[in-house]
């Protein structure tokens, strides 16, 4: 066994602790710095426990660190090699089966494995040059704690006039209950039939038998979620929130501005149990609320790590997958749980990709591969034929929604005991024809052109209702009729954002949006 400490192999710890670093550094913002713990931890101490068990049955420390970093390099960078091996095989072969790419990975590492007979030598460069390489995740992340603060007081920068007008909320009178449901990426029922050849009709006429107002001329204030969310809970246009920060500083301070936004800030002000269905999105997930329902035992970024992993096509291929939004999320009672008057916000993964499910309910591995949860041309690459399989699974997603919204709202209205109100929208459209990083490249009428219907038991906030309003006045609106402001619309504006660099910010005008972009 090693005696000096120098010589020990480090780097299958290390390895071990490069993945989760590696993830969390590539998040753009996307994620809490702290979800990293745990899952660093485990990585380290199982690399750590499988080297000395190895080296303890081998008898030899180093041969059993190549191992155990062999393993690690297979099991956690699985989807890195499957591309790298598709890059290079792309002139003969247009994609190759995850199973053959995973059994070529084994092959060749059993075979270093078996002829390599590492020495002390041999760890102490691997030690060097892992080391190095877990450096760079490492002082990136060490820079984006060190501003975490002050992203996170950039948050509230611009907030006081909005959250002021909150403030003017008259006490008194019976409050509604609030049902707040988010279709992501769910788009108007016009850019539906124009863009998705589907006719949506019969959704939202089942909507409005129920008494429902739908805003045919709806738009979006942003062209992605986390900014459309906190514009929407904020009813602020979101200019100077942040500052100058960029990239994950920004995105910092825009999730710390929705957290503590001054919608349900007020509502819990006013005596209102606040609460949220847990979601695999971060940016949105609201447990900062009274309660958050079907909390998760994994976190959403320990769930995106095992999806990088082999085990997620493996666990695919054995039938060992669930859908992104069960039924049980349209048919269990979460408002029974709840002392009114309460506030329900349930942000909902559909019709946004993965497309893991038919109309009729059946899961399915995902359209599009088993990495498919991106949006847009990260899905698309702007290619026809995946273009229409976003289409295919977009729709597909949609029916399955649209009978799930209608029996799960049909549920709250009709066993409501008191003053209630349902908002179910999305904050954006679809993705078919939208470029995350280029505006000219973009279908500005899909991607800003997102469903709003409202209910409340009394009818006023569907007369109140504009028909082309921006979301980011719905809440002016609900609070102009039912608390006593009197806040004044904003002028509507969408604006499109960069995902690589959030701070890339162009507004769209009303001629863009209305344009056609060529059909389906």
């Amino acid at each position: 066994m090693t005696r000096k400490l120098s010589d020990f192999p480090l780097y299958p710890l290390l390895l071990a602790a490069y993945f989760p670093l590696y993830l969390m550094s590539a998040d753009l913002g996307m994620t809490n710095l702290g979800d990293v713990v745990r899952p660093l931890a485990v990585c380290v101490v199982l690399a750590l426990t499988a080297t000395w068990a190895l080296g303890r049955v081998l008898r030899d420390v180093h041969r059993a660190a190549l191992w155990v970093a062999l393993a690690f390099i297979v099991i956690f960078d699985f989807r890195l090699l499957q591309q790298m091996i598709d890059g290079a095989l792309s002139f003969w072969i247009k994609e190759l089966p995850g199973i053959y790419a995973l059994a070529a990975m084994v092959v060749v590492a059993l075979l270093i494995g078996w002829r390599a007979r590492p020495g002390a030598n041999v760890t102490r460069i691997a030690n060097v040059i892992v080391a190095v390489m877990v450096a760079f995740p490492a002082i990136s992340l060490a820079q984006r704690a060190l501003v975490v603060n002050t992203a996170v007081a950039g948050g509230q920068q611009g907030a006081g006039q909005t959250d002021a007008a909150f403030d003017a909320v008259k006490d008194g009178g019976e409050r509604p209950d609030i049902k707040h449901i988010v279709l992501d990426g769910y788009s108007r029922g016009d850019v539906l039939a124009r863009y998705y050849g589907f006719d949506n009709s019969a959704f939202l006429d089942g909507l409005k038998g129920m008494g429902f107002a739908v805003a045919d001329r709806a738009t979006s204030p942003f062209s992605q979620t986390l900014q459309s969310m906190t514009s929407i809970f904020t009813a602020s246009d979101l200019d100077g929130v942040g500052g100058d920060r960029t990239g994950a500083e920004l995105r910092d301070a825009l999730r710390d501005r929705l957290k503590h936004n001054p919608v349900m800030g007020t509502l819990d002000r006013l005596g209102y149990q606040t609460a949220a269905l847990d979601i695999r999105y971060d940016p949105v997930r609201m447990d900062q609320l009274d309660r958050l329902l079907d909390r998760h035992p994994l976190s959403n970024f320990e769930v995106t790590g095992l999806r990088q992993t082999v085990f997620y096509p493996i666990a695919l291929k054995l039938g060992l997958r669930e859908a992104s939004v069960p039924p049980e999320t349209f048919t269990k009672p979460y408002e029974r749980e709840l002392t009114g008057p309460y506030f329900l916000y349930m942000h909902m993964l559909t019709p946004h990709p993965p497309f893991d499910i038919t109309r009729n309910g059946e899961v399915l591995p995902p359209e599009g591969g088993f990495w498919s949860m991106n949006d847009g041309s990260h899905y698309t690459k702007h290619q026809p034929e995946r273009e229409e399989s976003y289409r295919r699974g977009y729709v597909e997603k949609l029916v399955y929604t649209n009978d799930g919204i209608l029996s799960l709202v049909r549920r709250v209205i009709g066993e409501a005991k008191r003053p209630t109100i349902v908002i179910v929208h999305g904050d954006h459209g679809g993705g078919k024809h939208f470029d995350h990083d280029s505006a000219e490249q973009s279908c500005m009428g899909e991607r800003f052109a997102p469903l709003l219907a409202v209910y409340s038991s009394d009818g006023r906030l569907q007369q109140a209702l504009p028909p082309d309003i921006n979301l980011t006045n719905l809440y002016r609106v609900v609070f102009n009729t039912y608390f006593g402001t009197d806040m004044p619309m904003l002028p509507d504006r969408s604006v499109f954002i960069g995902w690589k660099r959030p701070e890339q910010r162009r507004v769209i005008t009303p001629e863009e949006i209305a344009r056609s972009c060529g059909g389906s």
